[in-house]
């Protein structure tokens, strides 16, 4: 045959056009496959096999536009249509408003997804950021919630080492859990560019888990899969996720990044389960969960002694416990400080230990020059740890350098905007930074959204006390006393409010209901007490006092404004220079 006629013949009988039409189409189903099933939560074969059967249609469809053609009395051979009886043409026509209308389409799609109107209200959106919700537990019986929230916390801390990915952390994530929110919306209140999201299934001998990574823009999934892996398997799960949204997201991960991904948490997924149950715990923040979850940790330790995230989650369990005055700071650094010791010792890349040993030496050994270089080296191993940003913040508040700290926990803040913890931590810097007004808006945002968050409303009456709004101040410290449940230490800020304010009869009597009693009580508070009254000994008795017994709170010494009456004191700097390191550390890992 002639080569010419041929590809008019093709020409013709609009095989050209054929093969266009369908090879959009084609693209169209595939695009509405691969953003469709993972809803549905079909396997990853089902768009693979959508993938392969528009594939194998191609030639078929081209074989019949060439040897049929459809005409008005149906469809019969090319060859027995006599050329004067053919629509060819006419066909030929209504595919080419097919191609130019599914074309269009197309074009205003695409255009739609660039050029939206709430692209331009997302200027504030990184271009990679990503937020991971927690992943739904759809196990039988129900009972897997601390499963599935460890996958999901794991998978967090993997992303984190992803350099040019911001990531939003862990409470900020969590406090989306059980709210039937579109996964857009989430994502624009998060101010995130993509979000992760899936379900885990736990059996008795397997784990199903899906992953779906959704652009926030559109909706769009830009990938998904889903997981039958072995308890055993399950351990390497967190870093191929990882992997799979890094390379989804166009980011090329570091031959170091890649090394920490791959690196096992554990190789026995005993010792893992009790971890994820001790972590599970450990967010509940209360002296019983802390030590049940201690315990689990304990316990994975003993199945792993080598496991490093088992030895710093008995370290933190113990720092949180002095934190809320369950134990002794001279208990705290005993038993914590072999534990975050091990972590380090076995893995010296674990942002985590760092952290750990950060607050170790700012708040209990009192050596600041060390821990700056742990939190230093924390933020050089994870800079998206919003942890590693709201401790080193408040360790340079505790030294005076502000400016400092605010960037510090305006960082925080971004990775982790709906913590607590951070949010009342940022007006405690303000405070001490003597921005009042600042400070009273900052607490009174924690306190619209934790209502019953303690410290949040300790800070707040504080604030309110150096602002000369004494009765403000006042119901702010009944109002702490209520929530710490009429605790002596709640009461002795009741009682400074009542001291600044110039009623020293009802601080008086509130001072010796609570030092009459033999709950405890915190000698600082009362060294703030004596300040207000303005008794310089007073005061510096029981700064001597809380020294002495290596009180929680003396670590705001230097910058806490209830001690600016006695701070020009030549006395003043004696107390101060009693604030050495109480051991040096031990060297760090090289």
């Amino acid at each position: 045959m002639d080569p010419k006629k041929f590809f008019v013949e093709l020409q013709r009988r609009n095989v050209y056009k054929v093969a266009i039409a369908y090879g959009v189409v084609g693209w169209l189903l595939i695009q509405i496959a691969t953003q469709l099933f993972p809803v549905f939560e079909i396997p990853n074969w089902g768009a693979r096999l959508v993938v392969v059967i528009v594939l194998l249609g191609f030639p078929i469809a081209v074989v019949l536009a060439w040897a049929y053609e459809l005409t008005p009395e149906g469809i019969q051979r090319t060859d027995e249509v006599h050329p004067q009886a053919s629509i060819a043409r006419r066909t030929g026509r209504k595919l080419d408003f097919v191609i130019i209308g599914v074309l269009l389409a197309v074009i205003a799609v695409m255009a739609f997804r660039h050029y939206r109107p709430e692209s331009a209200a997302s200027g504030d959106v990184a271009q990679k950021s990503i937020a991971i919700l927690p992943f739904i537990d759809l196990s039988q019986t129900k009972e897997q919630d601390y499963f599935s929230d460890g996958i999901t916390e794991q998978i967090i801390n993997s992303l984190a080492h992803v350099h040019g990915l911001l990531v939003v952390a862990r409470t900020t994530a969590f406090s989306f859990k059980n709210k039937d929110m579109d996964v857009r919306e989430v994502g624009r209140q998060l101010h995130v560019s993509h979000m992760l999201e899936g379900s885990v299934n736990r059996g008795t001998d397997k784990v199903r888990v899906v992953a779906r990574l959704i652009d926030v823009a559109n909706g769009f999934h830009l990938w998904s899969e889903t997981y039958y892996s072995t308890e055993k398997d399950l351990l390497s799960l967190q870093s191929d996720v990882a992997k799979k949204v890094a390379s989804a997201l166009q980011i090329e991960l570091h031959l170091a990044e890649t090394t920490q991904l791959a690196k096992p948490l554990t190789h026995n997924p005993e010792a893992y389960d009790s971890y994820l149950r001790g972590r599970y715990l450990l967010e509940k923040r209360t002296v019983d969960s802390i030590q049940k979850g201690r315990a689990l940790f304990e316990e994975a330790v003993a199945k792993d002694p080598r496991f490093a995230l088992g030895h710093a989650g008995i370290a933190d369990s113990y720092i949180l416990l002095g934190k809320l005055g369950a134990i002794t700071s001279a208990e705290v650094s005993a038993r914590a400080w072999p534990e975050v010791s091990a972590a380090l010792t076995l893995d010296e890349n674990l942002a985590e230990g760092y952290v750990s040993r950060g607050i170790l030496l700012t708040d209990f050994e009192w050596n600041w020059p060390a821990a700056e270089a742990d939190f230093r080296k924390a933020l050089e191993i994870n800079s998206n740890s919003a942890s590693a940003h709201h401790w080193y913040a408040r360790h340079l508040a505790e030294i005076g350098r502000f400016e400092e700290a605010m960037r510090e926990i305006g960082t925080a803040e971004k990775l982790d905007s709906l913590d607590p913890g951070i949010m009342s931590s940022k007006a405690k810097i303000l405070c001490a930074a003597r921005r009042y007004e600042e400070a009273i808006a900052q607490c009174r945002k924690t306190v619209d959204r934790e209502g019953r968050f303690g410290p949040a409303v300790s800070i707040l009456a504080q604030a309110y006390v150096h602002s000369h709004q004494y009765p403000e101040g006042i119901k702010a410290a009944k109002k702490y006393v209520e929530l710490s449940g009429d605790s002596g230490w709640a009461k002795l800020e009741l009682a400074y409010a009542y001291a600044a304010a110039g009623n020293k009869a009802e601080s008086d009597r509130i001072v010796s209901e609570v030092t009459s009693q033999p709950g405890p009580f915190s000698p600082y508070d009362m060294a703030t007490i004596c300040a207000a009254w303005r008794d310089a000994n007073g005061a510096f008795h029981w700064l001597e006092k809380a020294i002495e017994q290596r009180s929680v709170d003396v670590i705001w010494i230097r910058v806490d404004p209830r001690l600016d009456p006695v701070r020009s004191n030549p006395h003043f700097a004696q107390v101060l220079a009693r604030m050495a390191p109480d051991r040096e550390p031990s060297p760090l890992p090289k």
